[in-house]
């Protein structure tokens, strides 16, 4: 499970910001308990964080800093002679930026030991890399490296090292190389990276997330029982696949009518249906992987209600019990709304804004460190609309009407 994520120069992160999915004393319940410890203080993990904030402010590239990362791990293995695996996004609005290097680095928890990873790369090659375990909770040090120097402490990193130092090229991540050279040690949080996180954005990868969705239906009948009950629960007519149609690789639904069912070809289905059947696929095999979910704009594939049972999926022990999580960014106030009871559908722990200084970087940070932080009954809409825990545009009523009244006068 992700417990921090970390990032400097990177996207509009000029300054290294952190979130954590580590639970606070200000939780309510939604946080399950892990194997490991800080000092010694036993560590729980939330699994669902949003991430709220005015356009522009740098919610979305808090995912992609994150799939940037990814991409840097992967790439390593699969680089081409010719081509740099290296892809990085400087901060921009600081010139000095484009010459320094750009830092990632994330915690994990896998089989109940404690990872730290990072590295820091510039346009050419990677200037730092460290990969630091923590079995029973004491840190070893499996590798620091430096440049081109690659230094191994103590014998927490077990095997042939050498080796795998010399085939690591100035450009390539050690992590990505001995995992492609199986050790046995390092393929754990290499896998994590390439089986275990989910990108969903409203628009640019539909098609994937659709064809990913109706290729595994079409393989696996548990799997598309899953799917059909998703899909009907949604209260979008939808009775389960058209069997005959999916065999031969036909997307069709059918759907209830007063005395039958018709099929429905997926192109003429209504947008919110594509998006949830999209979506749906990713979910369960999250579910099934434990994996991370990086969902970009909520509510811009969900109605609220939906996105509310969604986060409910995640926070619920018997449902994901395999430990997923789940990342995304919102404007949908109605998600910070106490419901009847005074139930949350978000803790308070859970809940991040972003907002751009006067330097134009985004700066990172959890409704839990405000000072005095939200109230145990507070309601955390009212108080982001207005403006209390900041992560709101900064713009006066009326103002942006004057403005545009004045520039349509000017053109007249």
């Amino acid at each position: 499970m992700l417990l921090n994520f970390r990032l400097a120069n990177v996207l509009s992160f000029r300054d290294d910001q952190r979130l954590s999915l580590i639970a606070t004393e200000l939780n309510d319940g939604s946080a399950r308990p892990l194997p490991i410890r800080e000092g010694r203080r036993p560590v729980s993990v939330v699994p669902v964080v949003a991430i709220y904030g005015a356009n522009a402010s740098g919610k979305t590239n808090t995912l992609a800093g994150l799939r940037l990362m990814r991409q840097a791990v992967l790439r390593s293995v699969a680089w081409i002679n010719e081509e740099s695996p290296l892809r990085r996004v400087p901060f921009a609005l600081d010139p000095k930026c484009a010459t320094e290097s750009s830092f990632y680095e994330i915690d994990l928890e896998l089989g109940g030991i404690r990872y730290t990873y990072g590295f820091e790369i510039d346009d050419e090659r990677v200037q730092a890399e460290w990969l630091h375990a923590y079995p029973k909770g004491r840190r070893q040090v499996w590798f620091d490296r430096d440049g081109d120097e690659i230094h191994f402490a103590g014998e927490g990193l077990r095997g042939e090292k050498q080796d795998l130092v010399r085939k690591t090229r100035p450009d390539a991540l050690f992590l990505a190389v001995a995992a492609e050279w199986n050790n046995e040690q390092l393929l754990p949080v290499f896998e994590w990276f390439r089986d275990n996180v989910w990108l969903i954005s409203p628009e640019q990868d539909l098609p994937g997330r659709q064809r990913f969705t109706q290729e595994r239906a079409t393989r696996d009948g548990q799997f598309r029982d899953q799917v059909s009950r998703l899909m009907a629960v949604a209260d979008l007519g939808i009775v389960g696949f058209d069997l005959k149609s999916l065999r031969r690789g036909e997307l069709r639904f059918l759907h209830r009518a007063e005395e039958h069912t018709a099929s429905l070809e997926f192109a003429h289905e209504s947008m919110g249906t594509r998006s949830w059947f999209a979506m749906v696929g990713p979910l369960l095999d999250a579910f099934q992987q434990g994996a991370l979910v990086l969902v970009d704009e909520l509510d811009a594939s969900l109605h609220p209600t939906m996105a509310a049972e969604v986060i409910r999926m995640f926070e619920d022990p018997e449902v994901n019990a395999r430990g997923a999580q789940m990342v995304f960014t919102t404007h949908d106030a109605s998600l910070l709304r106490p419901l009847a009871g005074g139930e949350r559908i978000l803790d308070r722990d859970t809940v991040w804004m972003t907002e751009k200084d006067f330097r134009g970087s985004t700066q990172l940070y959890p409704l839990s460190s405000l000072r005095p932080p939200p109230r145990p009954n507070e309601n955390l809409e009212r108080g982001w609309l207005l403006g209390r825990f900041g992560g709101s545009p900064r713009i006066a009523p009326g103002e942006l009407v004057r403005e545009i009244g004045e520039a349509l006068a000017w053109v007249k």
